[in-house]
């Protein structure tokens, strides 16, 4: 944010976007209540509040859990989310639970696929409580 920009600090960051650029490699557990583009490599567990996009470069292993996730790039793991789209690109590979998955023409996805309960997608003080459902089936894909 320049010094004289009208917008304020506020409205700045909640548009913000956090990049992980190409040759980085980061593991741990993330928070984040802004959107996330991953065109480098990350390792572990993500809680997004808004859209997670893994761009062609990008690679995720691990679990995530947002509102939207957007896949260009490589996921191999568990995804929680209201809504996963699979570019031409992409490629999945582990469980999605998820009432809106579309996936591309040339995108990919090996793994098994649930219908998120209202307790799938959920926040991370629900998560340190142990709560969960047993999901039914919806589809399971191999490729």
């Amino acid at each position: 944010m320049g010094i004289f920009s009208k917008q304020s600090r506020a409205q700045s960051q909640r548009s913000a976007t956090t990049l992980i650029a190409k040759g980085c490699a980061i593991s741990g557990q993330f928070k984040l209540e802004s959107d996330i583009q991953v065109d480098g490599e990350i390792e572990g567990e993500i809680h997004v509040a808004k859209t997670l996009v893994i761009s062609q470069a990008g690679c995720i292993r691990g679990e995530i859990f947002a509102d939207k996730v957007i896949v260009n790039g490589s996921l191999d793991g568990i995804c929680h989310a209201n809504s996963v789209e699979v570019l031409s690109q992409g490629q999945v590979s582990g469980t999605i639970y998820s009432d809106n998955l579309s996936i591309e023409q040339g995108g990919k996805f090996s793994g098994t696929t649930y219908p998120a309960s209202s307790n799938q997608v959920v926040e991370l003080k629900e998560m340190q409580a142990g709560k969960s459902d047993d999901p039914e089936i919806l589809a399971q894909v191999n490729q």
